[in-house]
């Protein structure tokens, strides 16, 4: 979610800050009535520092942002998308424990 500080994407920014951007970007989509959605917020926090150089974490606001759910057809949130160079590589859906999304994102890193 915002409140963690990661970067906000949306549909005016989203194709440029990650279909762009070179590297993994791990994209949060999440609604502000969603408690599990503030439980996998702390997680990636915790996470954020331990990640390997070049992995980017940032937010999407379902609410929000209608046609970018619709376009990577989320169903439910919390959900994360994993973009590596432009490409989705892997979605993930719900709260998975801390070093399970640890792996997860070194897989793709």
């Amino acid at each position: 979610m915002s409140e963690a500080g990661f970067p906000i994407f949306d549909a005016a920014n989203f194709d440029q800050e990650v279909l762009a951007r070179p590297g993994l970007t791990v994209v949060d989509v999440w609604s502000p009535s969603c408690v599990p959605c503030r439980q996998l917020s702390r997680l990636l926090d915790q996470l954020a520092t331990e990640l390997p150089a070049g992995v980017r974490i940032g937010t999407v606001n379902a609410d929000d942002n209608a046609a970018l759910v619709a376009r990577y057809d989320v169903r439910s949130v919390p959900t994360l998308l994993f973009f590596k160079n432009g490409a989705i590589v892997e979605t993930r859906t719900g709260v998975d424990r801390r070093q399970v999304l640890k792996k997860a994102i070194e897989t793709h890193a």
